[in-house]
């Protein structure tokens, strides 16, 4: 006989006990030839050079003689000069000269070299304090040794570790005139909105904050060509985009606010520029422009230029080694390619540079950080499949063995198993703003096992994560910190409309009495695109209908479950999670005990079999607590199908499925958490034929969820009918970015372990993405009249039917990027 699993293996032998299909298929493992680096790198300065800076305040500036001879230091010219974007290094002949006390020093001898405050005078008026020192010999046209710096804490010392061969960084105590043995490390410091070098611990993290890609922390780089290859490290919240900064800090131009239209407009038309010099020709190019990224949950570091940039092998050496020099472990850096063109070009470099392929990220993963945010609760180990029977609540973290398809609401989330981005998880932990992570084997993991059971504070961060015990009393303050503030919610609601309602003629503005997933597909329905590669309607299920809410609220009345309700919220335990899991049960029991109303069921089903005749059909929720603004409320309710003359799927029974999955365990309590008002809610039915030959099926968001600032189209597609959002564990999806606008239009980002060919073929992908672009256009001002939201997008399930693989695409609804920063250049949110 039959059996239930929870994943489907479509092309493949069912396994045995119904357990997960096979791992992927390992995708192809791209690798280079080593890359040997020296002992030191790289070759340091002689015969003088620069070890210990003093100069906030001005002290002194230490220089050793590195060779096995005396230097006479007549032949040399110490000097200080102030440095700003954009300008060429500073000559022999700029700033001011340091006069040396001595005229000679012996091997191995060093002098501290005093430096006055009058010396330094041009540094000190620099808001940052950006410069640099450099040692000129007579004849040279260039240094024998530079140190440049940017945003000097007072007190702190620049010093040469280890002393004659490695680099600068920010130590607490001197070394004046010995050796540089230890260093008492500066760990942090001021970064502002860009530097010059990482020289203390947090450098990296401090510019990488703000940044929007879940799990991995990204500084931009710009390494200036005209101006001595002087390199720019720069912060990825404050400057989005390489072009901004270069237009206001190199060029000097005025802020362009893109909240502004006729702004927005001109900053574009800037940027198209600004990328075809720098991005589209090679000879030209005046920036080198790429992103140092750490790969959190793989804990690896790269450097990486965009997909399509033009960049040849040469270039992506040049700006690889000048930006190792002001790093702190260059040993530890990758060059990784994004696209096919530059996984060849760096064939051209092999062994000359240290190179990873595109995959390495991802093999290996121990950790995968989603909802980068901090939370409180008793941390508790639950399977998955026990997740509806214990009671839980906003004082708990759940430790789970695989991904749920859903989850009431919990402080935390920590999976066993890798997640996708568009899991129901993910999204209700990001619009909850409770931490979310996968840590494989987490429950025996030596940093979270010996806290299981306790109360403890978990902190999510792109790079790792902390836990630890947590203080009762702190934990308290951050629970009523949570408590929802000011006037409830309150759903919008219209009791007017009766019986069966074919979606034809009906819209957006129907959400009130029909509820929001019949409301949205009809609005759906009305789409016509004008864009060339996809003229014309959205397919959309065939005729379908709803039930408006009013017959819930009717249903809920005459069952006594309201009463049941009214009576259960009276009772001061009702705040417990247990006591509240048992007064919904009996809610929803007594709504699934009371028969359907019989003229209305039998105008359902006289609708069902005009228009479907025995063919399976499905009831959706449609309540009207859904993508309110700020609350999504996916994966809450409960569809079921139904098909005529099928007593195991009866109408009637579907009918009241549906009506009682308003009072879900995790719906109410999401409700509760984002005070929506309980009076008021209720629950509409959107019916259609079920889909029983999908070839795929996906979901498409309308903007780039790695990268929201750029609208690229976001798709995540599955063969069969195997779930996308929550594969099973080890199975993977296909995931790829379509770009309207920029070359290579297609990046792709993951494979389906449920094939060997592509899901989706070219074709298939540019015209998802077609019909993606026309529903975002029809609904942004629908949803988004006065263009509020920073980052609007739309987020759409669709399907490939029958062997002609129509597109057919089931719903639509606004995608929130929940906590996500807007671009630091638009003022208003």
């Amino acid at each position: 006989g039959g059996r239930a699993c929870r994943w489907a293996t479509p092309g493949k032998a069912n396994g045995r006990l119904c357990g997960p299909p096979p791992p992927p298929e390992v995708p192809e493992v791209v690798e280079y030839a080593p890359y040997e680096w020296s002992d030191p790198w790289p070759f340091p300065p002689t015969p003088l050079v620069i070890t210990e800076l003093a100069l906030r305040p001005a002290e002194f500036i230490e220089v050793l003689n590195s060779s096995d001879a005396p230097v006479a230091l007549t032949d040399y010219t110490l000097r200080v000069a102030v440095h700003a974007p954009g300008i060429d290094w500073p000559d022999r002949e700029a700033g001011t000269a340091i006069v040396w006390p001595v005229d000679q020093l012996m091997p191995g001898e060093r002098i501290a070299v005093p430096v006055a405050p009058a010396d330094v005078v041009g540094l000190a008026v620099s808001p940052l304090f950006e410069g640099v020192v450099s040692l000129w010999a007579e004849g040279r046209n260039f240094p024998v040794d530079r140190v440049d710096f940017m945003r000097w804490p007072d007190d702190a010392y620049l010093t040469r570790q280890p002393d004659a061969t490695g680099r600068h960084r920010f130590c607490t105590e001197p070394s004046r005139g010995e050796p540089n043995v230890d260093c008492a490390p500066l760990v942090a410091r001021e970064v502002g909105d860009r530097l010059r070098h990482l020289r203390t611990p947090t450098d990296f993290d401090g510019l990488a904050e703000g940044g929007v890609a879940t799990g991995i922390g990204s500084v931009k780089v710009i390494v200036d060509t005209q101006a001595g290859d002087t390199v720019h490290l720069v912060s990825a919240g404050v400057w989005d985009l390489h072009y901004t900064f270069v237009r206001e800090v190199i060029d000097g131009d005025p802020h362009l606010d893109r909240c502004d239209p006729d702004e927005a407009a001109e900053h574009l038309r800037g940027w198209a520029a600004f990328s075809r010099a720098n991005y589209t020709e090679v000879e030209n190019r005046r920036y080198l422009l790429g992103t140092l990224v750490h790969h959190g949950g793989a804990d690896l570091r790269t450097m990486e230029f965009t997909p399509g940039d033009r960049i040849i092998a040469a270039q992506m050496r040049r700006a690889f080694f000048t930006v190792m020099n002001r790093v702190m472990e260059p040993q530890r850096w990758y060059l990784r390619p994004q696209d096919g063109r530059q996984i060849d070009e760096m064939r051209v470099i092999e062994g000359q540079a240290p190179l990873i392929g595109p995959n390495a990220p991802f093999r290996g993963l121990t950790y995968q950080p989603l909802t980068e945010t901090v939370g409180y609760g008793v941390l508790e180990f639950v399977p998955v499949d026990q997740l509806e029977e214990v009671a839980l609540g906003a004082q708990v973290i759940v430790v789970t063995d695989q991904v749920p398809n859903d989850i009431p609401l919990t402080g935390g989330l920590i999976t066993e198993s890798f997640q996708t981005p568009l899991a129901h998880v993910n999204l209700l932990s990001r619009n909850r703003n409770t931490p979310n992570m996968a840590l494989p084997d987490a429950r025996n993991d030596p940093r979270v096992a010996p806290l299981l059971g306790q109360l403890v504070r978990l902190n999510v961060r792109g790079n790792g994560f902390d836990i630890e015990a947590a203080d009762p009393a702190e934990a308290q303050a951050f629970w009523e910190s949570r408590r929802p503030q000011g006037p409830p919610l309150e759903p919008r609601l219209d009791t007017s409309l009766r019986g069966v309602v074919p979606l034809g003629a009906r819209g957006l503005d129907d959400l009130p009495r029909i509820g929001a997933k019949a409301a949205q597909l009809a609005e759906l329905a009305q789409v016509r695109s004008n864009r060339q590669d996809c003229p014309g309607p959205v397919f959309t299920p065939f005729r379908p209908m709803a039930i408006p809410v009013v017959h819930s609220l009717e249903h809920y009345e005459a069952s006594g479950a309201a009463a049941r309700l009214a009576q259960w919220e009276a009772r001061p335990d009702f705040a417990d999670p247990a006591v509240r899991r048992l007064g919904l049960a009996e809610v929803r029991a007594l709504v699934l005990a009371h028969p359907v109303e019989p003229g209305l069921l039998a105008e359902v089903v006289a609708y069902l079999d005009e228009h479907y005749g025995d063919a399976r059909t499905r009831f959706r929720s449609s309540s009207n607590t859904e993508d309110l603004p700020g609350f999504n409320g996916a994966g809450l309710y409960t569809s079921v199908s139904a098909e005529l003359g099928d007593p195991e799927r009866s109408v009637a029974d579907a009918m009241r499925v549906v009506w009682a999955s308003l009072y879900n365990v995790r719906a109410y309590d999401e409700r509760t958490y984002f005070n929506i008002a309980r009076d008021g809610v209720a629950m509409g039915i959107l019916v259609h034929p079920a889909f029983l030959s999908e070839r795929a099926n996906g979901v498409a968001i309308s903007r780039n969820v790695i990268e929201p600032i750029r609208d690229d189209a976001y798709i995540n597609v599955q063969k069969g009918e195997a779930t996308v959002t929550n594969p099973a564990p080890g199975v993977s999806t296909e995931q790829m970015l379509y770009r309207y606008r920029r070359s290579p239009r297609l990046v792709r980002l993951g494979d389906s372990s449920l094939t060997e060919d592509r899901v989706l073929s070219d074709p298939e992908i540019a015209q998802t993405a077609c019909v993606l672009k026309a529903i975002h256009d029809h609904f942004q001002p629908l949803l988004d009249p006065e263009g509020a939201v920073q980052w609007f997008a739309m987020d759409v399930e669709f399907k490939l039917l029958g062997e002609a693989r129509v597109l057919l695409f089931k719903q639509a609804r606004p995608y929130s990027f929940g906590a996500r920063e807007v671009p630091a250049d638009c003022r208003e949110l």
